[in-house]
C-alpha cells in the first residue's frame, strides 16, 4: 500500500504531540528531521521542541538551520520545566500553527506519562499525545549480550525505564546489525515488553521513515495510561554517572583550513575520550563557516557506523557548537576536550578560543507534577 502522508491530518481531531523519548545517541533528532522534510513536502504543519539539561543546544540550531519552526527547553527535563513546556507548545501553537510537534526529550530523562504525559492532558483536554522511545538497536544487542560498555546498572535502569512506558518502540539504526541479531532483539523487546509496537528503521531510510509516521497515524491514542513504578533514588543516581558539557569555540587558521582543523579536533576529541576508556553518550559538533552549518555526531555505535562529513566552505574561521555526553565526571571530561584543543593548536598552529564552557552533571530530578 502507498502510504500519502497526509492522512495523518485528514481525520485530525485536534493538534497531535509526539513526545520522544529514548537514550543517548540513539537517532532521535535525525529520525525528526527526517518525518518533518516528508510532512513539509506534503504541506501539512509541523513544529519541534528540543529539550535539554544544558543551554547551548547544537540539535536546537542544526533544527533552526533546516528552517523548521524550533522551541527550546533548556536546563532541565520537560518534567522539572513543565510550564516552559506548556509556554513553549502554546507559543508555537500561535506562530507556526502546526498540526503535528515533535517534542524530543532528554536522552537521560524517563517516568513521562506520569510527569508529562498526564500533566498535558490535563492541561490541553483535546491533545493527542504519543510517546515514542527510541532505542540504539546495536547499543541494545550489546546490553542483551552483556557486552555494553554501560556497566552501571543506574545508567541501564533509566533505558530500560524509558521503553517501558513507551507507546511504541523505535528500534533504530537497525542496519548494524545482522538479521539473525536483529530478530534476537526483537524477540527479548516482545517478551520483556508485551503488547508494545515495535517499529525497526534506518533513519536515512525515506521509506522506512515514511512507516514510523504511517505507524505513528494508526496508533490508538490512549485515554489512560498507567505510570511508571519508579525508584527516583536510583533515577537520579543513573543521571548523575553522566557527565554534560557544552561549550563554544572558534578556530582561526592563517590560511583557508579552519574547517579541516575543526573536524580532525573532533575526530580527535572522540578518540582521545575512548582512549580513556569512557563510554560516549553523544558526543556533537554544529559547525558553522558564516554560510553555512553543518552537524557531526559520535555515538556509543562510532565504530560500526557509516559517516559522512559536514560540507563546509574553505574559511580561515569556523564557529563550533559542542555538546558531549559522557559516562565520567565533569572535570574529567572538560580535561580531555580542552587537551584536544591544546593538541590541535599546537600541531597546526591554528588559534582557537574558547567562549563558553560548562560542565556538569544533572541535579536529582523534581517534576513539576506527577500524576499517578
Amino acid at each position: 500500500m502507498i502510504f500519502n502522508i497526509r492522512i495523518l491530518v485528514q481525520q485530525k481531531l485536534s493538534m497531535r504531540l509526539f513526545l520522544i523519548s529514548g537514550f543517548l545517541g540513539s537517532g532521535k533528532t535525525t529520525s525528526i528531521a527526517q518525518a518533518c522534510r516528508q510532512l513539509i513536502s506534503s504541506d501539512t504543519r509541523v513544529a519541534v521542541i528540543t529539550n535539554d539539561q544544558g543551554l547551548n543546544q547544537v540539535d536546537s540550531a542544526y533544527l533552526k538551520g533546516l528552517r523548521l519552526p524550533v522551541g527550546e527547553v533548556a536546563e532541565g527535563c520537560f518534567c522539572c520545566r513543565f510550564d516552559e513546556l506548556a509556554q513553549t507548545i502554546d507559543s508555537l501553537a500561535d506562530s507556526a500553527k502546526p498540526e503535528i510537534i515533535f517534542a524530543e526529550t532528554v536522552g537521560s530523562c524517563t517516568d513521562l506519562v506520569a510527569t508529562v504525559v498526564k500533566p498535558l492532558q490535563r492541561r490541553y483536554h483535546d491533545f493527542r499525545i504519543m510517546l515514542c522511545s527510541f532505542a540504539d538497536a546495536w547499543l541494545l544487542y550489546s546490553l542483551i549480550s552483556g557486552t555494553s560498555a554501560f556497566i552501571d546498572e543506574s545508567v541501564q535502569y533509566l533505558f530500560r525505564k524509558q521503553l517501558e512506558e513507551a507507546d511504541m518502540i523505535v528500534l533504530n539504526k537497525c542496519d548494524l546489525l545482522n538479521d539473525s541479531d536483529l530478530e534476537k532483539v526483537k524477540h527479548i523487546l516482545q517478551s520483556d515488553y508485551p503488547g508494545k509496537a515495535i517499529h525497526c528503521q534506518n533513519a536515512y531510510n525515506r521509506h522506512h521513515i515514511t512507516e514510523w509516521l504511517e505507524f505513528m497515524n494508526q496508533f490508538s491514542f490512549y485515554l489512560q495510561r498507567r505510570s511508571l513504578d519508579i525508584d527516583y533514588d536510583l533515577y537520579a543516581t543513573g543521571e548523575a554517572m553522566l557527565a554534560w558539557l557544552d561549550m563554544k569555540i572558534s578556530v582561526h587558521s592563517t590560511k583557508m583550513l579552519a574547517i579541516k582543523i575543526a573536524l580532525a579536533l573532533a575526530e580527535s576529541m572522540d578518540h582521545n575520550l575512548r582512549s580513556a576508556r569512557l563510554t560516549i553518550g553523544h558526543l556533537k559538533f554544529l559547525f558553522d563557516d558564516g554560510k553555512h552549518t553543518a552537524k557531526l555526531s559520535f555515538t556509543t555505535t562510532k565504530a560500526k557506523q557509516k559517516r559522512g562529513y559536514p560540507e563546509l566552505s574553505d574559511a580561515k574561521h569556523i564557529e563550533m557548537l559542542i555538546n558531549a555526553r559522557v559516562q565520567t565526571d565533569p572535570s574529567t571530561l572538560l580535561e580531555i576536550l580542552r587537551t584536544s584543543i591544546e593538541e590541535s593548536m599546537t600541531s597546526t598552529g591554528c588559534r582557537i578560543v574558547v567562549h563558553e564552557s560548562a560542565a556538569f552533571t544533572p541535579g536529582y530530578p523534581k517534576p513539576l507534577h506527577r500524576i499517578v
